[in-house]
């Protein structure tokens, strides 16, 4: 379900840490809703067919998923 009444987000990109569940994938799922491009980032990204699906469905049809430790700083500069 898209929310269209608030596009505060649009032409955003946002990474969200965390975002294959929890309080990752909620904010996500708003973001999208309001507009951003969504990439979520997590450890492992094995099974994230799930989480991508429910951020396209709120409003991110070209999310994405990316493997990340976000504790190795080159490899977040990688991602970005």
């Amino acid at each position: 379900m898209v929310n269209t009444m608030s596009r505060r987000f649009e032409q955003r990109s946002v990474l969200v840490t965390g975002g294959l569940g929890g309080i990752g994938l909620a904010t996500a799922q708003r973001l999208a809703a309001e507009g951003a491009r969504v990439a979520l980032i997590d450890l492992e990204i094995g099974d994230s067919a799930a989480a991508l699906a429910a951020c396209r469905e709120a409003g991110a049809p070209d999310a994405l998923a990316l493997a990340c430790d976000v504790a190795d700083e080159a490899r977040v500069e990688a991602v970005c």
